[in-house]
């Protein structure tokens, strides 16, 4: 399950790496937005109440999420809903429904992007988020889901601009060169430091290591079997390395090989042993690219046909790929 907190906290670490990328305010207290959901008549969600008490409102070179802004009317939410229901009025169409709240328009079509306070989600935490006028379904799980890609969106779009590197968007992140000598020690004496994000269990002995590689037929490199006979996978922070316990790194592959949902199956050259459930993505050990030994680490996404990546963006070992994915965490949850 997506951890709704880790995600946000992403969203900040964008920002805040990133600030070029953004126009965002000083954050609100309590009492304005005790104010707004007054003038509102509205309990806003908890993540979007952070997002006020962070920011207070959002803008980036070609999309905006309003909040508290007196000061500039196109930014303040509820200028911006009381102005689109006075169009509405205009045109003869029912005003905007007591449980949507807007906080952006679309720009395809003009429609409201709104909570949707009718359908609370993650413990009810957040909201989902949908267009208003529409039957379409929900246009995101979560408010969050939608800050997070405004800023992903954002910090690619400045970076292509700049024609800079690296992007900390994780489908960007493998540009990142790693040039420690003992990268794997690294990531593990990081591991090791911090308890309170591992939950690994125990290695796996070598017997099991040759039932992985007879199963998927490959022959694992050096830094995933030194891994997988240290740590055997788990979690770490919101990570999910896959494991040996119910032959869950062998059973995933399989399925991914020959799915029954998906037209487009993950190429046989592709070994998954990670999945990030925040971005919806497997980290593959691609043995169609080796060197000295140590096949690079490239994202796959379910359904997505091989020709429509890029070779070019891949980690170079497995131990690269552990030590941004250590790191990213403890940054993250700093």
């Amino acid at each position: 399950m997506v951890n709704i907190n880790a995600k946000f906290n992403r969203c900040l670490k964008l920002i805040e790496k990133y600030p070029q990328a953004f126009i965002v305010g000083k954050g609100s207290t309590e009492n304005e937005i005790l104010e707004i959901e007054n003038r509102l008549r509205i309990t806003l969600p908890t993540m979007y109440k952070e997002f006020l008490r962070k920011f207070s409102y959002l803008a980036t070179h070609d999309e905006e999420i309003w909040g508290i802004n007196p000061s500039n009317n196109q930014l303040d939410i509820v200028f911006r809903n009381k102005k689109y229901n006075e169009e509405l009025r205009s045109s003869s169409q029912s005003e905007i429904p007591s449980h949507l709240i807007g906080i952006q328009v679309e720009d395809f079509n003009s429609s409201l992007v709104c909570l949707d306070l009718h359908a609370m989600t993650y413990n009810d935490q957040d909201a989902k988020v949908c267009f208003y006028p529409s039957d379409e379904p929900y246009y995101a799980d979560s408010f969050t889901q939608v800050l997070f890609e405004v800023c992903d969106s954002a910090v690619s779009s400045y970076l292509d601009d700049k024609e800079n590197v690296p992007s900390p968007s994780i489908e960007k992140v493998s540009e990142i060169k790693t040039e420690r000598k003992d990268v794997y020690s690294e990531a593990k004496a990081l591991i090791h430091a911090h308890p309170e994000l591992s939950e690994f269990g125990e290695g796996i002995s070598d017997a099991e290591v040759e039932v992985i590689e007879k199963e998927l037929k490959v022959t694992l490199p050096k830094s995933y079997v030194t891994f997988l006979k240290e740590f055997g996978g788990g979690i770490f922070g919101d990570n999910q390395f896959f494991t040996m316990f119910n032959d869950e790194l062998v059973k995933t592959n399989l399925e991914l090989y020959h799915p029954t949902e998906y037209e487009h199956a993950l190429s046989k050259h592709l070994v998954a042993f990670y999945f990030d459930d925040l971005e919806e993505f497997y980290a593959c050990l691609d043995f169609k690219n080796v060197r000295n030994g140590e096949p690079k680490v490239v994202y796959r996404e379910v359904n997505v046909p091989e020709e429509d990546y890029d070779d070019q963006d891949a980690f170079k070992s497995f131990s690269d790929f552990l030590y941004y994915i250590v790191q990213d965490t403890i940054d993250v949850n700093g």
